[in-house]
């Protein structure tokens, strides 16, 4: 064997360093740079897809949002994480504490990925009346934002999930690390569903 010949132990090496290069230069090309793109390989990683994929998948990160305190809420501004959006009147009651109670178990439940997730009640148009605030108070890692309803419904009218209406269940909407409302929830998807969807998600996910 010449000093040119790679010794036998050699192979299992070069092959790994090829491997893990190859690995990286796809990652490299695979790697979405548009919302379509991501949703796309999110779609061909197999997501439960149990919740209903907005089309077309729209941004929330220009919403005219406020705090409880009155101070803006910018998203960009936000830790990075997946959030849950519940849009709901200033009086929660009935199916409005029935979705929170479902997205509260969800949250719980999400173990070791309950850290990269958010609860976000947006509360249109009216202010939150005092009972739904004592309501409230038992979801101590629920965010609650003030927003408007002819805002955050326009932003939503041209895609398959709208904004509640009269005879219309409430919705939750599942949105990224970016912005981008991705899917939609009613009372009508179970808790588990919810889970194993957000789960699936936050494993393809950075963060």
């Amino acid at each position: 064997m010449t000093e040119n010949q790679a010794k036998p132990g050699y192979w299992p090496i070069l092959i790994m360093i090829g491997v893990l290069s190859g690995v990286i230069v796809a990652g490299f090309l695979l790697f979405p740079k548009t919302p379509d793109e991501r949703n796309s390989l999110l779609a061909r990683l197999g997501t439960t897809n149990f919740g209903e994929f907005v089309v077309p998948a729209v941004s929330m990160t220009a919403l005219n949002l406020k705090t409880v305190d009155g101070k803006p809420w910018v998203f960009p501004e936000q830790k990075i994480k997946w959030r849950l959006i519940i849009p709901g009147p200033g009086k929660c009651i009935d199916e409005c504490r029935e979705l929170l109670h479902t997205t509260r178990q969800v949250h719980i439940s999400l173990g070791k990925y309950s850290r990269r997730f958010e609860r976000v009640y947006i509360a249109l148009d009216d202010d939150i009346d005092p009972e739904t605030e004592r309501y409230m108070e038992e979801h101590p890692y629920l965010s609650v934002v003030h927003g408007k309803q002819n805002e955050l419904g326009l932003l939503l009218e041209a895609t398959n999930a709208p904004l509640f209406t009269e005879g219309q269940p409430l919705r939750a909407y599942l949105v990224d690390q970016e912005g981008l409302i991705m899917m939609s929830y009613t009372l009508a998807n179970a808790g588990k569903e919810l889970i194993e969807d957000i789960e699936h998600l936050m494993k393809y996910s950075p963060g």
